[in-house]
C-alpha cells in the first residue's frame, strides 16, 4: 500500500509540474530576451550611468564646479582631487551588439525596426566613447567590445583624434539610420519616436563638434563645415525633447535618485557662495527654486535674496561643516529629496544645444539664428524647465513666468556680444544645476568660464593654481592591458599618467 501511494503521489507531482511552473511565472519578468528588451535595458542603464548614478553622487560634479558643497564628510571633488576613470559603460555596448545579432536573426522584424536597432547601437557607441575620451584621452575604440566574439581582451588604445573621428562617424550613421527607421521598440525615452531620436543624435553631434571647435579637421571631418551642415538639420525643438531620464512617483524602482526614502544623504548638501552670489548678481529667481532659506537668516522673508547664503567652497572642510551646522547657509531646495518623481535628468538638452549654437554664432559659424537669439532661447527653455519641475509649494512665493524672463533678458543678463562667451558659459552653467553631469566642467576646461574660485592652500590638485584636466587610467588596465595602456601614456604624455597631463583635445 505504501509503495502504491508513493508511486501515485510521484506521478501526480510530476504531471502537475508544468502547471505549477506556469502559475508561478512573474508576468512582469520576460521569459525570453528579445531585441526590444535589450534596447530598453541599454537605454535605462546608459541614462543612469550618464546622469551620475544615484544618491549623493548625483551632486558630485556640482562639488567640482563649486555650486554645492557637502557636509557628511569631505569629498575629493570639493577640493579638486581626481583619481581614476573607468570603462564600465562599455558593457552596454556588449548588450547593444547582442541586440543587433538577435535582430539580424529574427526574420519577423520589419526592416524599419531593424534600422532603429542599428541606429541605437551607433548612438550608444558615440555616447560611450565620448564620455570615456573626454575623461581620459586616448581610449580603446577600434578593438573595443570584441572580447566575447573574437577573444580580444586586450584592445589597443586609439589616438584621441581617431576616437573622435569614430564618434562622429557613429553619430552621423545613427542620424541617417534613424531617418530611415520606423519605430524603436523598447524605447523608454522617446516612446519609439525615431524622429526625436534623430533630433537628439544631431544635437549630440553639435555638442561634440563644439568641444572640437579649436580643431580645423578631425580625421576626414572638417569641424566647421560639419557643424554648419548639422545645424541646418532636425534638432531638438524644446526642452521636453531633451534626451533625458524621467522618473515616476508611482513605481519605487523609478524614483528620483535623491528621493529621501531611498537614500540618507539629503541633509548634507549646502549651497556655495560662488553659486548663490552669481544668481543674486543676475537677479535670477532660480535661486528660490534651487535652494532653501538659511536658518540663521530666518528674520528675512523667504521670497527675498537676503534669506539665502552660500558657504565659501574653498574653506577648510571643518569650517564648512561648522558654518552649515550653525544654520548660516542655504541647503538645496526640498523638492530635490521630497518629490519621488524629482525632475527629469537631462543627458543632452535643448537649452544646452541652444547655448552651443550661440557660441558657434559668436565664432562666426553659420547657425539658424543669431548668437543673441540662441542665447535667449537657451535661457528661456532652461528657466521654464525649472518652473515646470518645481511645484508651487517649493517656489518660496517667487514667480518665474514669461514676463519675468523677458525682463531678465533686458537686465544684467542682456546679451552683450563683447562678453558673449562668458555670458553663454555662465547661463549654461546655471542651467546645468544637477543636470548634464560634468558638461560644465568640460566647458570650463575648454574656455575658463565660469571663473571658479581656487585657493592653493586647500586645492588638493598637484598644480595648486588650477583644476585637474583629466582622470587617470583605471588601475585594472595596468594588470590586464599593460602594454597598450603604457603605449598610449607614452604617446600622449611622455610616460606619465597624472590628472594634469594635457590630452590632444586641449592642445
Amino acid at each position: 500500500m505504501k509503495k502504491t501511494l508513493s508511486i501515485l503521489f510521484s506521478a501526480l507531482l510530476l504531471s502537475a509540474c508544468g502547471d505549477f511552473d506556469e502559475i508561478n511565472l512573474n508576468p512582469d519578468t520576460p521569459t525570453k530576451v528579445t531585441p526590444d528588451f535589450l534596447a530598453a535595458q541599454i537605454i535605462l542603464k546608459s541614462t543612469d550611468a550618464m546622469n551620475n548614478r544615484s544618491a549623493k553622487w548625483l551632486f558630485d560634479d556640482s562639488w567640482l564646479m563649486k555650486s554645492t558643497s557637502f557636509t557628511e564628510h569631505m569629498e575629493w571633488y570639493m577640493y579638486n582631487k581626481f583619481e581614476r576613470g573607468d570603462y564600465k559603460e562599455y558593457y552596454y555596448l556588449t548588450d547593444a551588439r547582442k541586440m543587433i545579432e538577435m535582430a539580424e536573426n529574427d526574420e519577423a522584424i520589419p526592416a524599419g525596426e531593424y534600422k532603429a536597432y542599428l541606429a541605437l547601437n551607433h548612438f550608444m557607441r558615440g555616447l560611450v566613447f565620448y564620455k570615456a575620451t573626454m575623461a581620459m584621452g586616448d581610449i580603446p575604440c577600434s578593438e573595443a567590445i570584441q572580447g566575447e566574439g573574437n577573444g580580444l581582451f586586450s584592445p589597443i588604445y586609439d589616438p584621441q583624434e581617431v576616437v573622435f573621428e569614430t564618434i562622429l562617424s557613429d553619430l552621423t550613421k545613427a542620424s541617417s539610420l534613424f531617418g530611415e527607421a520606423t519605430k524603436l521598440k523598447g524605447d523608454v525615452v522617446f516612446n519609439g519616436n525615431v524622429d526625436l531620436w534623430q533630433r537628439a543624435t544631431n544635437s549630440m553631434i553639435l555638442r561634440v563638434l563644439n568641444m572640437l571647435s579649436k580643431k580645423t579637421t578631425v580625421g576626414t571631418y572638417h569641424v566647421k563645415s560639419l557643424f554648419e551642415e548639422t545645424a541646418q538639420k532636425a534638432l531638438m525643438r524644446d526642452e521636453n525633447e531633451s534626451y533625458r531620464r524621467v522618473y515616476d512617483a508611482s513605481k519605487s524602482a523609478q524614483w528620483y535618485p535623491f528621493y529621501y526614502e531611498i537614500q540618507n544623504f539629503w541633509p548634507y548638501p549646502v549651497m556655495t557662495s560662488f553659486f548663490v552670489d552669481m544668481l543674486k548678481g543676475l537677479n535670477d529667481y532660480r535661486l528660490f527654486y534651487y535652494a532653501e532659506p538659511a536658518e540663521a537668516l530666518s528674520d528675512n522673508l523667504e521670497n527675498t535674496f537676503n534669506a539665502y547664503s552660500g558657504v565659501t567652497p574653498t574653506l577648510e572642510y571643518g569650517q564648512i561643516q561648522a558654518e552649515f551646522t550653525q544654520g548660516l547657509h542655504s541647503s538645496i531646495n526640498k523638492r530635490y529629496y521630497r518629490l519621488a518623481q524629482g525632475e527629469p535628468i537631462k543627458i543632452i538638452a535643448y537649452s544646452e544645444i541652444q547655448f552651443v549654437l550661440a557660441e558657434a554664432a559668436l565664432r562666426g559659424w553659420k547657425t539658424p539664428q543669431s548668437a543673441k537669439e540662441h542665447y535667449e532661447n537657451g535661457v528661456r527653455a532652461a528657466m521654464m524647465s525649472t518652473v515646470e519641475n518645481t511645484p508651487d509649494e517649493y517656489r518660496h512665493g517667487v514667480v518665474i513666468d514669461e514676463a519675468y524672463i523677458t525682463n531678465y533678458l533686458k537686465g544684467v543678463a542682456a546679451f552683450n556680444e563683447s562678453k558673449g562667451l562668458e555670458q553663454i558659459m555662465t547661463q549654461k552653467y546655471l542651467a546645468s544645476f544637477v543636470q548634464l553631469p560634468f558638461n560644465s566642467y568640460y566647458d570650463y576646461r575648454r574656455t575658463g568660464y565660469p571663473e571658479l574660485p581656487i585657493d592653493p592652500a586647500t586645492n588638493m590638485n598637484e598644480e595648486k593654481t588650477q583644476l585637474p584636466v583629466r582622470w587617470m587610467y583605471p588601475s585594472l588596465e595596468y594588470s590586464q592591458n599593460r602594454e597598450h595602456v603604457e603605449t598610449a601614456i607614452q604617446r600622449q604624455f611622455g610616460g606619465t599618467d597624472t590628472p594634469n597631463d594635457v590630452m590632444w583635445l586641449l592642445k
